[in-house]
């Protein structure tokens, strides 16, 4: 069985810092230039995820989470003309992989908080 990213902590705030590091990502798409978020995660999608608060929990993890060589990211993006229909794999239809999508905590209490931590959840759900 495939592993899937998850969110390494449980904490809003940490998990509004990995939202806003989503923020920064899809606002620097297409800048190749030193110091963005797109340059750094175009180079190693993998270091980027778990610097920016993702995990892998799967077969050959690392230690902390840290994506396998035998696991390939194929970094992709929407603009205002181009969307990316993705199409799960089937192995997300397993009652245990449809259980842990629906017991998901809560979302915190203040729009500021909450909508961070929605994309933070959300950017990774169905990259498994």
């Amino acid at each position: 069985m495939r592993g899937f990213f998850n969110l390494k902590s449980g904490s809003l705030v940490d998990q509004r810092k990995t939202g806003e590091a989503v923020i920064r990502l899809i606002r620097s798409v297409g800048q190749d230039v030193p110091g963005s978020d797109w340059k750094e995660f175009k180079a190693d999608p993998k270091a980027w995820l778990h610097k920016a608060g993702y995990r892998y929990d799967g077969p050959g993890a690392g230690p902390d989470g840290e994506v396998p060589a035998s696991v390939t990211l194929i970094p992709v993006y929407d603009t205002e003309t181009t969307m990316h229909v993705r199409v799960p794999w089937k192995g997300v239809l397993v009652p245990e992989v449809m259980e842990h999508a629906l017991n998901e905590t809560s979302y915190g209490s203040t729009p500021q908080v909450r909508f961070p931590v929605l994309l933070a959840r959300y950017f990774m759900r169905q990259c498994r």
